[in-house]
């Protein structure tokens, strides 16, 4: 095994927000190996994402699927001659390439009967016979250990180019929003499930009362939320932009939350962006456990019912979605003021 690689691949989660929660031990990788070629695997569409942040040197797409993707990018391991895998996702076929193209050293999580595929195998910390909730970046980061990566605290970042900025000045011009407008994004969907979705009524309502309060409001849709768009903006009753006829790329879509007031969201993606571009977030969380994204709080106001049945991490409620129509639109209206009433940062 060799202790200094000179080139590590790094397998990224498929999760937007698990995706930047995971920038800090990329950070952590490129301070332990400055001279190593550092190659993050990730999902295709997730590439102007992470573009421009200096630990990385080469973005590849995820191709693991089946056997045949495993087989196809162990060769490319063995071509690149990559001698150091770190595999942040917890999944069986994530270890196969590295395994197939014999990488010298594999870095991951103990689980899912896949320890026999690793070199180094990091067991995390339990609650009984469960994993401890803790917030992914520290999870990721602690898997860096048996590398003698120092797992300090670091926060989550994202890098905003030139072409990036000019783009979401290009949205601001087409949405008709003037350089000094108040401007609050909102972000209704969720791609985990519809256990996380908040009422349509009540995102009609938070926008209509903060666009008679004088701000502007854009209802920030991501693919396939078309409908969720549509079932809000017919309980509307003012008049506020969506960008459901034009979805916003995730390399536009950083720079646009960059230029918001506040975020406020479900427990999803844009969540995390806005804490990596430093936009104070509100977030609506139910069914999920608050432990696992409990980090830069600072900038972050969470809005959680307790109720018995949460966090039960379902993707369908079973019962009444009573973890979320626990929440009304003026406790969320309350919190968005909060950070409205403070001053703008630069």
């Amino acid at each position: 095994m060799t202790d200094t690689p000179r080139c590590l691949v790094v397998r990224l989660p498929n999760w937007v927000g698990d995706v930047v929660m995971a920038t800090p031990a990329l950070a952590a990788l490129r301070a332990r190996f400055p001279d190593a070629r550092l190659i993050a695997s990730v999902r295709g569409f997730q590439h102007g994402l992470l573009r421009g942040l200096p630990a990385i040197d080469t973005l590849w797409p995820t191709e693991e699927r089946g056997w045949a993707g495993a087989s196809r990018r162990a060769e490319e391991l063995r071509k690149v001659g990559c001698d150091l895998a770190v595999l942040l996702p917890n999944s069986f076929r994530t270890a196969l390439a590295p395994w197939r193209a014999k990488v010298p050293r594999r870095v991951g999580y103990a689980a899912n009967g896949r320890s026999w595929l690793l070199t180094d195998r990091v067991h995390a910390p339990r609650e009984g016979r469960r994993r401890r909730p803790e917030p992914m970046p520290d999870y990721y980061l602690r898997l860096l250990e048996p590398l003698g990566a120092v797992p300090e605290a670091a926060p989550v970042s994202l890098v905003v180019s030139d072409r990036e900025a000019e783009q979401a000045e290009a949205c601001w011009k087409r949405w008709g929003f003037a350089p000094t407008d108040v401007v609050v994004g909102l972000n209704p969907g969720a791609s985990f499930g519809a256990s996380k979705l908040w009422l349509p009524e009540g995102w009609a309502q938070v926008a209509d009362r903060l666009v008679r309060a004088g701000a502007r409001v854009v209802l920030l849709v991501g693919p396939g939320e078309e409908s969720i768009a549509a079932e809000i903006e017919a309980h509307a009753q003012e008049s506020w932009v969506s960008t459901a006829d034009s979805i916003v790329p995730l390399d536009v879509l950083k720079a646009v939350i960059r230029r918001l007031r506040v975020l406020v969201t479900n427990d999803t993606g844009p969540r995390h962006i806005a804490s990596a571009v430093g936009v104070p977030a509100v977030v609506l969380m139910g069914p999920t456990d608050p432990r696992y994204t409990a980090y830069g709080l600072d900038r972050v106001t969470v809005l959680r019912e307790p109720v018995a049945c949460a966090p039960c991490h379902l993707k369908r409620c079973p019962l009444d979605h009573r973890c979320m129509e626990a929440l009304t639109s003026e406790i969320v209206l309350a919190a968005v003021e909060r950070w409205l009433a403070q001053p703008a940062t630069a």
